[in-house]
């Protein structure tokens, strides 16, 4: 039996919020099922004329109340960036949303409290596990058994770790005005833990461990046999930050990354090449949602650990300890990036514009074009003391 979720919003009593900010919870959008995910939203008004500073948590407990009985799940913020210290301004509002987990056992009407919000409540309705819905294109309900119709739906069900792989450095395929200059990128990243799990809401910290894979890969199509020139393979362990909301200067999304990395070009003897490096990279960002245009600084510096002394001992001398990365540009439009940097045999740059394609082909091809000029220093291992000047245009998946 398929039940509507009910959307009935209740206001809380008198106790306000932080003091002065009385909270609104919002009863999860679309259909709520068994043992699946929903989001709810949590408005924090302030009535007062004085802005008022408070703290926005990561998570939070939640209590589902049934008939006969009381259960307490966690809520996880669906973007970082809106949690941590916060001010909301007299006479306004600040909304936060929260993603859970219905236990599979629930089923009918449901009010849910969420104790750090103080007495706020919301009813909403779940429907049975088994009562699933055909048009959501998952599985569909005949003679009330269950039947997967696509190969990715049977694919995830058992691949439950897919949502912790995401993409990470750009990912591309270029062609130089002079082909043998022709180069693709492919990179993601995966989290190592669940963040659901016990030591995630124990230590909300310890969701930023990743491991991130990049490979670089120079392409000579200018030959008959159009031969890789070389290829660079970056493993790497790293920890990346949730959202630093220091409230100083404006900065209201400071992430900080910082890992060991591993590069190598996979061949041997005299055309060996690797370096092994610690790095530090805060990322700032700053980003209006209005007009959704944002801007990124992200300055990297790292230190060489046991770098290859027989093939490429000077490495440093011509990469240098530093990068300082700027990206500009808006979420559905023309994206401009940049990285600078400076060694003692000369100083390097690579600049990136990129722009959706679907926005001139009818809104159907999911891809960016992009243009990319490059004049620096060591851009492949193999030859990294030549300078690489070239001009490069072609698609990009991730920019």
């Amino acid at each position: 039996m398929k039940i509507s979720v009910i959307m009935i919003l209740l206001l809380i009593n008198t106790a306000a919020f932080a003091g002065k900010l009385e909270p609104v919870l919002v009863a999860p959008s679309g259909s709520a099922q068994a043992g699946q995910q929903v989001v709810f939203s949590v408005y924090l008004h302030n009535w007062t004329d004085d802005a008022v500073r408070t703290i926005i948590p990561e998570s939070v407990n939640c209590q589902l109340q049934l008939a006969d009985q009381t259960l307490e799940v966690t809520a996880i913020s669906t973007d970082s960036t809106k949690t941590g210290s916060k001010k909301v301004r007299g006479k306004g509002f600040i909304r936060v949303q929260y993603t859970l987990s219905v236990p599979a056992s629930v089923q009918g009407t449901i009010n849910m409290s969420v104790p750090t919000f103080g007495d706020a409540r919301v009813m909403f309705a779940v429907r049975a596990k088994d009562d699933l819905s055909p048009e959501k294109g998952i599985a569909e309900v005949d003679d009330k058994k269950t039947k997967y119709t696509s190969l990715d739906s049977l694919f995830a069900l058992y691949q439950p770790y897919l949502g912790n792989i995401a993409a990470y450095e750009p990912m591309y395929f270029l062609v130089g005005t002079n082909p043998e200059d022709s180069k693709f990128q492919v990179s993601f990243k995966y989290r190592f833990l669940n963040p659901e799990g016990s030591i995630a809401k124990k230590y909300p910290w310890a969701k930023g461990f990743h491991f991130g894979y990049t490979q670089t890969s120079f392409w000579d199509l200018e030959s008959a046999s159009a031969p890789f020139e070389d290829a660079s393979y970056k493993p790497e362990f790293f920890f990346l930050s949730s959202n630093i909301d220091t409230g100083a200067l404006g900065i209201k999304r400071l992430f900080l990354q910082a890992g060991f990395q591993h590069e190598s070009n996979g061949r041997g003897g005299e055309f060996s090449r690797s370096a092994n490096n610690l790095y530090v990279n805060p990322i700032f960002i700053f980003f209006d949602e209005e007009s959704q245009f944002g801007f990124q600084i992200s300055p990297k510096v790292w230190a060489y650990v046991s770098n290859d002394e027989d093939t490429n001992s000077d490495l440093e001398d011509y990469r240098g300890y530093f990068d300082l990365g700027l990206k500009f540009g808006k979420a559905d439009g023309f994206v401009l990036g940049s990285h600078f940097g400076w060694a003692e045999e000369g100083g390097s740059v690579q600049v990136n514009l990129t722009y959706p394609v679907h926005r001139f082909l009818f809104n159907n091809l999911d891809v960016y074009l992009q243009a990319q000029y490059v004049n620096g220093l060591a851009e492949s291992l193999l030859n990294y003391r030549e300078r690489t000047e070239a001009f490069r245009i072609g698609l990009a998946i991730v920019r």
